[in-house]
């Protein structure tokens, strides 16, 4: 009987080498991780004073978006469109307003969005899942406007690319974003953005770029954020911008008709001028590249005027937090902001800003157990680390693939069931020598002895 307890013995101690020996190794990885990366070219906004919901930006546009995110379970997604547009109508009650959209001044919510109101499709990756999603204007021609969006394991990627001109002020807007963790346990989320060239009036930029990277393990966190400016010309003269910013009045003089035509006797006053043509933001379809939009003059004992848009440039440093493993950077490019004064009492002004290169990353590692027994590792309502999603093609989302990935996702909180499995088998084989080598006028003397 010893002989047979020592051979289960080294058998046992044999599988749970096999068994600990990669889980130990990979002791670094962390059990929860969850990350997020966003990035666009141009981000526009347009507002009016006119009412209260308009003020954050009745536009919010993004020319592309590329946007990544990963956990623990495992999961990853990646989604991209060349052309995110906002809500027409910035209401309180829209949905995706509350969730997803924010000003301006406010980085991006830290989770994948996608806007129910944009007209442009969007190229979706997931996993487990369709691993790869593309999109473009011409329907796979291979130039043009696109997006695309890859996902694996521990891994994800998503690029887009929009090529602007024609009423859009600018040209040449990109932006690419991926999330990885490697074998070191080392969670790492980078983003780029770049414009080639923006023009308004006077005013001539090119070549900005954003660059953010962050990353976190176990044993420490950090990131940096990189924003080129490139060349900003006004006049054709250089100029340098900061984040005091750079103010330009651009100046359309408006003279009087050559023969102003007095009002007929008994005629009623003309009406007060109408709301201004709307800045040159939008959709495909809206927005113009001129310097800005002229005002009527007065007819009635003429004065030339002139009609003023005001341009202003600035620049904002990036923000960046970090606690413990939890690492949050957001940092953007030129800000071009044009305003056009109300002509009169009453008349409501409008705004549009256009953001040159942002990113955004938001990530976190922890030792905190990635699973609970309702939800082992995703078992929990039949979905074992995706096991009961067999979606997409491709040997990697075989069901045997999908086992074998959430077998490796749960390997530690398997070691350690498979330590408590031996221990009671190791006690019980030791009971069951012990009770077969002892004679039986023995045990009651021992079992009942105090």
């Amino acid at each position: 009987m010893k002989r047979l307890f020592i051979a289960i013995n080294c058998f046992v101690v044999a599988i749970a080498a096999t068994v600990l020996v990669p889980a130990f190794a990979l002791a670094d990885v962390p059990a929860s991780y969850t990350s997020f990366g966003y990035a666009t070219g141009v981000h526009g906004i347009a507002g009016s004073d006119a009412f209260p919901n308009f003020q954050n930006g009745a536009v919010n546009n993004r020319y592309p978006m590329a946007e990544v995110q990963q956990d623990a379970s495992p999961s990853t997604t990646a989604k991209a469109t060349y052309s995110d547009s906002g809500p027409a109508t910035a209401t309180v009650g829209s949905q995706y307003n509350q969730s997803c959209s924010t000003s301006g001044n406010q980085p991006p919510p830290p989770q994948i969005c996608q806007n129910p109101n944009n007209q442009v499709p969007y190229a979706t990756a997931t996993y487990p899942g369709p691993s790869h999603g593309h999109i473009d204007t011409c329907n796979g021609c291979g130039s043009g406007p696109y997006a695309d969006a890859n996902a694996a394991q521990l891994a994800a990627d998503a690029d887009g690319y929009y090529a602007g001109g024609g009423t859009q002020p600018f040209s040449g807007a990109s932006g690419q974003t991926g999330t990885t963790i490697d074998q070191g346990g080392r969670l790492t989320v980078t983003t780029h953005s770049a414009v080639d060239s923006f023009g308004f009036g006077t005013v001539q930029i090119s070549k900005v770029a954003v660059d953010v990277k962050a990353f976190s393990t176990l044993s420490g966190a950090g990131g940096d954020a990189h924003v080129t400016a490139g060349q900003v010309t006004i006049n054709g003269q250089p100029v340098a911008v900061n984040d005091q910013g750079v103010t330009i009045v651009d100046q359309h003089p408006v003279p009087c008709p050559s023969a102003p035509i007095p009002p007929a006797p008994g005629a009623p006053p003309p009406p007060p001028p109408g709301p201004l043509p709307p800045l040159p933001l939008g959709g495909g379809s809206s927005g113009g590249g001129s310097g800005g939009s002229s005002r009527p003059g007065t007819t009635s004992g003429c004065v030339p005027v002139a009609d003023l848009t005001y341009i202003t440039i600035f620049t904002v440093a990036p923000t960046k937090t970090i606690d413990g493993g939890h690492v949050v950077i957001w940092a953007t490019g030129l800000h071009v902001k044009i305003t056009q004064p109300s002509p009169g009492p009453g008349v409501p002004s409008q705004s549009a800003e256009y953001v040159l290169g942002e990113g955004f990353v938001d990530l976190q590692t922890g030792t905190g157990a990635a699973f609970g027994f309702g939800g082992f590792g995703g078992f929990g309502g039949g979905d074992f680390g995706g096991f009961g999603d067999t979606g997409g093609a491709g040997g990697g989302n075989s069901p045997v693939a999908q086992l074998g990935t959430a077998l490796a996702a749960n390997r530690i909180p398997l070691a350690l069931m498979f330590l408590t499995l031996e221990t009671l088998l190791l006690a019980s084989a030791a009971a069951w020598v012990w009770a077969r080598s002892t004679p039986s006028d023995v045990v009651p003397d021992e079992v009942l002895s105090p």
